[in-house]
């Protein structure tokens, strides 16, 4: 089975529930395992797993109840305010940074009321994005990096990639953000942050493709946004956008995810 589920009626917990369905029936199929794929999508957790590994990832703080809203003094504005269970940019928009408490409030109460689950708040990185795919299982190897471009965004709208920047045809954030690949780095900082990615890979158990988001700040500094063990691999993709680049064209980088998902199953 090609394993391409993310949510199930829009519950993106049940995205690992799908594939433990894979592993009762004892069909071979792509991707991560239920154990990954429920790792990966608790997002907090994963902080902390690549914080004990000496992995960087923002400062951050998770808000259990609505109610109770008291930032860490150790932590800088602005911040940014997500669901601490969601993927594909889910609860992101230009409203999710804040520089104030006042607008941290109101975001952490929206997340509750939109998504009814904890907050995760984070120190915002200002810098560049970067997109660092592997695949493979037992040889992973890293792609060439992905950088998204911002500079088709208005002045006034944060760098980011918000839900409107990846889904939403036609908007400003989703026609001002563009990828790029492979990114201008530095020979030291792409092998850095291709080593860390092949941790990270490795640290959340993922197998066949993932991908690693990053921001790399103005000192050059790399932070860890997200591991991502079952990612868009769709041809427009940032993915394949970076298989492109490595040199495998659509058909060949399915086949890839495919021979490397059976040679686990013999």
């Amino acid at each position: 089975i090609f394993n391409l589920v993310e949510c199930v009626e829009n519950e993106s917990l049940q995205e690992m529930s799908v594939a433990g369905v894979y592993e009762l029936l004892k069909t071979p199929y792509t991707g991560a395992s239920p154990l990954s794929l429920g790792i990966a999508l608790n997002k907090p957790l994963v902080k902390q797993l690549l914080t004990y590994h000496g992995i960087k990832t923002p400062k951050f703080q998770v808000f259990k109840f609505p109610e109770k809203i008291l930032p860490r003094e150790d932590m800088k504005y602005p911040l940014i305010v997500k669901p601490s269970r969601e993927d594909a940019s889910v609860g992101i928009s230009d409203a999710s940074v804040v520089y104030n408490f006042n607008e941290l409030k109101k975001r952490v109460r929206y997340i509750f009321q939109e998504f009814d689950q904890p907050a995760l708040v984070e120190e915002y990185i200002v810098g560049r994005e970067l997109n660092v795919a592997v695949l493979g299982f037992k040889k992973p190897v890293v792609l060439p990096i992905s950088e998204i471009d911002f500079s088709g965004l208005t002045q006034e709208m944060h760098k980011i990639v918000s839900y409107d920047a990846k889904w939403m045809h036609g908007t400003v954030a989703y026609e001002g953000t563009k990828g790029v690949c492979p990114a201008k780095l530095p020979s030291d900082t792409e092998a850095k942050l291709k080593d860390i990615a092949m941790r990270c890979f490795r640290i959340i158990g993922c197998r066949d493709y993932a991908r690693v988001d990053f921001r790399l700040s103005a000192e050059g500094e790399p932070y860890v946004l997200e591991v991502n063990p079952n990612p868009d691999i769709s041809d427009d993709a940032g993915f394949a956008r970076s298989a492109r680049t490595y040199g495998l064209t659509f058909v060949e980088t399915v086949g890839k995810i495919v021979e490397s998902a059976l040679e686990r199953s013999q």
